[in-house]
Formats: structure tokens, C-alpha cells, sequence
């Protein structure tokens, strides 16, 4: 089938400006984003500015993922490094990720910063407990919150799930598919000063998740409800897109090679 040059202009510039209403997001805030898609070797490059690479420990491999390669997480297999304090202290805050799960999960881990054990350690983690997703801190001292979401219940197996959690000032909010699935107003900041590994899939030496992961993303500010559907469609390279002009000269260029573009032919 073939269109005139001008439909073919209307409808490509139509596609490219409908990008125009997508929420402002802060490139600096973006502190973490992990596409996966390496696909060899023992890294997981970080696409954010931040370079906070992720090593692959205990044989977690790579795999065909809901949105190119991915990581397939077994037993103890998970990704972490020693990397610096992210500085979530007090600032808005965005997680989201791809997974699906190989095995009925009890308590497993999808991020945190955790040394491991213990009352008195500064730290935080975002895991599914019992059929329900928590985001969790703990200052070292007093303070420990559980933010939790509705009842999830089991997942389904062998199927992919996005999941996400925003916290804006007090207010958290769990996303399953794209749609809020429960939260809670209370004050837990994250705690300023943190010790141990950052990772994913496990909390320091426990709660291994068991399954597949993509698409990771860590950003200090509360993403709309938009950019959570632009992350559960396009991955991280779609948050990052977030430059007006880049990201028209990004899809132009696209356009005009005809790449996944089904009337170009």
C-alpha cells in the first residue's frame, strides 16, 4: 500500500507531536536506568547520566526480555555495587521495573539499598511480601515504615508484570499494569546515610527474587501517571527521551529511514 507524500508527512508529524504533551521530566533526577540489553558479560550499563553500573554476581544470566535482553535471576543470582549514596534523602521518588516470576514468591526483592540484617541499619527496599508489594525504610534508629499495597496475592507464573511505586511528599502509590494498586500517606523519608550494596533482586543476602527482570529505573521525583505508561511501553529509552528537540530529531530520523513505520512501504 502506498500513501502520498503529504498523508505521509500529516500522519508522521501528527505521531512525532503527540509526544509534546508528556509530563516535564528532570534529567538529573533520573539516577538509575537499566534497559538490560547488553546481553553478554558481567555488567549492566546504566543509561542515566548518573554511570551507577550494576555487576551480575552468583550466575544471573542474560535473556530474551519483555522489551529486548533482560536478566534471569536464579537462587541467589542477583545485581548489585557499592555504588554511592543515591541521595533519595527527602526528594520525590520513582521505581519501576519489568519482572516476571519463575517461582511463587513469599518475601522478594525487587530493589533496595540494605547492608542486610538488622534493626540499627540505615536502609531501604521495595520487595513483595506475602501477596503484597512494600516499600520499606528503616533510619537506624527509631523510625521503621511499611508502605504496602492492596492484597496482590500470587502472581502468575511465566508472565510479565509492570510494576512501580511513586512517592510524592507523603503520599505512596504501588502501580501494577499501569493502574494504582493501593498506597498509603505516611512520612518515611529514606534515610540519608546508607551502608551496603545497592541491588536488585535481593536485599542484601536474602529475599532473592526468582525470575526475570527489565527495564529498571530509579528517578528522585514522582512520575505521572503518563510517564508510568510511557515506561511500561517503551522501557527506559522513553523516560530518557526527555528532551523536546532530541526527541523529535530522535523520531524524525526514524521516520525518514522508515523504521517501524508500517506505511512507509
Amino acid at each position: 500500500m502506498r500513501f502520498s507524500i503529504s498523508m505521509f508527512l500529516l500522519m508522521a508529524f501528527a505521531w512525532i507531536f503527540s509526544f509534546g504533551s508528556e509530563a516535564e521530566i528532570n534529567p538529573e533526577a533520573i539516577v538509575l536506568a537499566l534497559p538490560f540489553d547488553e546481553g553478554a558479560g558481567n555488567e549492566a550499563k546504566d543509561a542515566s547520566p548518573s554511570g551507577n553500573n550494576l555487576l551480575l554476581v552468583e550466575e544471573a544470566k542474560w535473556d530474551e526480555g519483555n522489551i529486548g535482553k533482560c536478566v534471569r535471576l536464579k537462587k541467589t543470582a542477583h545485581l548489585e555495587t557499592e555504588m554511592p549514596n543515591l541521595e533519595l534523602h527527602n526528594t520525590d521518588l520513582t521505581l519501576a521495573m519489568w519482572v516476571n516470576f519463575s517461582a511463587e514468591p513469599g518475601w522478594v526483592a525487587l530493589m533496595s539499598h540494605d547492608i542486610g540484617a538488622g534493626l540499627n541499619h540505615e536502609k531501604w527496599a521495595w520487595w513483595l511480601q506475602s501477596g503484597t508489594f512494600v516499600f520499606h525504610i528503616n533510619d537506624g534508629l527509631e523510625k521503621r515504615e511499611w508502605v504496602r499495597s492492596d492484597f496482590f496475592g500470587a502472581p502468575e507464573l511465566n508472565r510479565w508484570y509492570h510494576l512501580a511505586f511513586i512517592k510524592q511528599k507523603d503520599l505512596h502509590t504501588h502501580y501494577v499494569d499501569g493502574e494504582p494498586f493501593g498506597g498509603d500517606e505516611k512520612n518515611a523519608p529514606v534515610p540519608e546515610v546508607i551502608e551496603g550494596p545497592f541491588s536488585i533482586g535481593a536485599t542484601g543476602d536474602r529475599y532473592y527474587f526468582q525470575g526475570l527482570m527489565d527495564e529498571a529505573l530509579v528517578v528522585k521525583q514522582a512520575l505521572t501517571p503518563n510517564d508510568i505508561q510511557r515506561h511500561l511501553a517503551g522501557g527506559v529509552a522513553r523516560i530518557l527521551a526527555v528532551e523536546p528537540g532530541g526527541k523529535l530529531a530522535t523520531q524524525w530520523s526514524r521516520l525518514k529511514t522508515g523504521a517501524n513505520f508500517p506505511y512507509s512501504q
